[in-house]
C-alpha cells in the first residue's frame, strides 16, 4: 500500500499541473486586463507548486505526534469539461482552490516540517477564491 502522504503530494502535483494549464488557456481568452493578470498569477504560482510539491518527500509531512492524516477523503478531483465555457472554468478554478484549500489546511495540521508552508499556500489558495468568486459575480452581472 502507497504512502498515504505521497499520494496526497502526487495529487497535489497533478492538480497544480491542471491549474496552471488552465489559468494558461484562459489567461489570453479573457478581454479583461485585471483578469488576464490574476490568471497569468495563477498560472505562475501552480508552476512553482508543481515544483515544490515534487521535490517535498512524505517525511517532510509526517506529524510529530504520529497523527493519522486522514487525507483520503480531502482527494476529490473536480473535472473540468473538454472545452468549457470562462464561466465554467473560472467555477471549476473556485472548486479546485476550495479542494486545496481544505487538502492544505488539513496537512499543516498535521505539524510536519513543512506545515508552515501548507498553511501559507492555504491563506494564498482562500485569497485567490476571493478574486474568482468576485470576477465570477462580475461575469454573471455582464450576461
Amino acid at each position: 500500500m502507497r504512502n498515504p502522504l505521497q499520494v496526497a503530494l502526487d495529487f497535489a502535483v497533478a492538480r497544480s499541473q491542471e491549474a496552471e494549464a488552465l489559468f494558461k488557456e484562459w489567461a489570453p481568452r479573457v478581454d479583461d486586463p485585471e483578469i488576464q493578470a490574476l490568471f497569468a498569477e495563477l498560472a505562475a504560482a501552480e508552476r512553482g507548486r508543481t515544483e515544490m510539491f515534487s521535490r517535498m518527500t512524505p517525511e517532510e509531512l509526517t506529524a510529530r505526534d504520529g497523527e493519522s492524516p486522514g487525507l483520503a477523503d480531502l482527494l476529490v478531483d473536480v473535472k473540468a469539461a473538454p472545452r468549457p465555457t470562462l464561466d465554467k472554468a473560472v467555477s471549476v478554478a473556485i472548486r479546485r482552490k476550495g479542494v486545496a484549500v481544505a487538502l492544505y489546511d488539513r496537512i499543516a495540521r498535521l505539524d510536519g516540517e513543512a506545515s508552515s508552508f501548507f498553511r501559507a499556500l492555504a491563506d494564498e489558495d482562500r485569497r485567490a477564491v476571493r478574486a474568482l468568486e468576485a470576477y465570477a459575480k462580475r461575469l454573471a452581472a455582464s450576461k
